[in-house]
């Protein structure tokens, strides 16, 4: 057994057990998996467990996988829970981490590998069918593939950057002037009784937003009300 991979399968439990989540094989598994795409992204295909990933069993999948799991728990690097299923009688484990002390691989692993594990077990970490939903049909190696196929890992790339909305900045004058102007539509319709449920959206209600949006036009506060079945200009 390779004691980095050990080290990979502890890694990924203990940061299951910090939020309070228990893996099932399943989701240990597919970690396993995010862990090498993460790494397959930085290092030209290169994955950290080696292993020869197929497309089987709810997507990605290797039986060297699971053996590493059953591997760590005989060395008590981890521990299984057993539990009875409701639909078979073949024997069912939950696996957390229940040592104090953080698992070695939690200071060697490079940072684009770290990053996007934590944000995929924060995410995941206690839903499968989410977790299925994200490697089957978001990961690059899952692409154009047939079951029984292995993954080409080389196909691995980082996803594009999410482009950055610009918020624009308002001065203090024009924050200040907008909570003037919304201030005076709320005291041009405060005495009005609506009969029937609706919103009053007047000329100076939009002339304050354009103000707010740089349009600086002047404030009028008039407008239209439905008072007790009238309609009666407000001045």
């Amino acid at each position: 057994m390779n004691a980095n991979i050990l080290e990979l399968v502890q890694y990924i439990t203990w940061l299951a057990t910090e939020r309070e989540e228990v893996l099932s094989p399943i989701r240990l598994v597919k970690f396993l998996y995010l862990a090498d795409l993460y790494n397959a992204r930085r290092n030209k295909g290169r994955t950290l467990t080696g292993w020869p990933w197929k497309f089987v069993h709810y997507g990605p999948f290797c039986v060297e996988a699971l053996k590493e799991i059953d591997e760590a728990v005989n060395r008590g690097m981890i521990e299984a829970i057993s539990y009875e299923s409701r639909f078979d009688d073949e024997p069912h484990f939950l696996y957390k981490y229940e040592s104090e002390q953080d698992p070695t691989m939690a200071s060697t692993l490079p940072i684009y590998v770290i990053g996007p594990l934590q944000g995929a077990i924060k995410k995941w970490g206690g839903d499968t069918f989410a977790l299925l939903d994200h490697v089957y049909f978001e990961t690059e190696p899952m692409k154009n593939v047939h079951p029984g196929d292995t993954l080409d890992f080389t196909s691995a790339k980082e996803p594009e950057p999410h482009e950055e909305i610009q918020v624009k900045r308002l001065s203090r004058r024009k924050i200040k002037k907008g909570k003037e102007l919304i201030e005076r539509i709320k005291e041009s319709q405060k005495e009005c009784f609506v009969a029937e449920p609706e919103q009053i959206y007047d000329e100076s209600y939009f002339e304050a937003l354009n103000y707010l949006n740089d349009e600086g036009l002047e404030l009028k506060v008039e407008g239209k009300a439905k008072i007790e079945d009238s309609v009666e200009e407000l001045d």
